[in-house]
């Protein structure tokens, strides 16, 4: 786990940044496998090569997945790997959690507020051009 911030609202907080397998996962599973094997037949048998591959996607699902849940924050719901898919999508979202959350008025008495660092959209005078 590493301490990580959310790009939209500011607050820190951790949460699962490896994306794939490593080789000591890897090797984990490769254990797995041969445990299992030497429990069902006591001896070497071809079926340990099925059993790694399977212990390897279920592995690599895990990982995908506990990452791609706790990425996303959970004070004002945005979600980066959305965001770069679709960012209007992305802004409709936290714009629902955060009209949930001002509506219940639950913010108020949170320790960690999700409309603390927000800012708003700077608009900037237009160019003058030189004459």
């Amino acid at each position: 786990m590493e301490f990580i911030y959310c790009a939209f609202c500011k607050h820190g907080r951790k949460a699962y940044t490896k994306k794939h397998l490593k080789l000591r996962d890897m090797l984990y599973c490769f254990v797995l496998a041969v445990l299992l094997m030497l429990a069902i037949w006591q001896a070497y048998h071809p079926a340990l090569f099925v059993a790694f591959a399977f212990f390897l996607i279920i592995g690599e699902s895990v990982i995908h997945l506990r990452r791609r849940v706790s990425i996303q924050c959970t004070l004002c719901g945005f979600d980066p790997v959305l965001y770069v898919k679709a960012p209007k999508l992305a802004g409709c979202k936290v714009k629902k959690v955060l009209a949930e959350k001002k509506s219940s008025g639950k913010y108020l008495f949170a320790s960690k507020n999700p409309f603390e660092h927000l800012q708003g959209k700077i608009n900037k005078p237009p160019r003058q051009p030189n004459q």
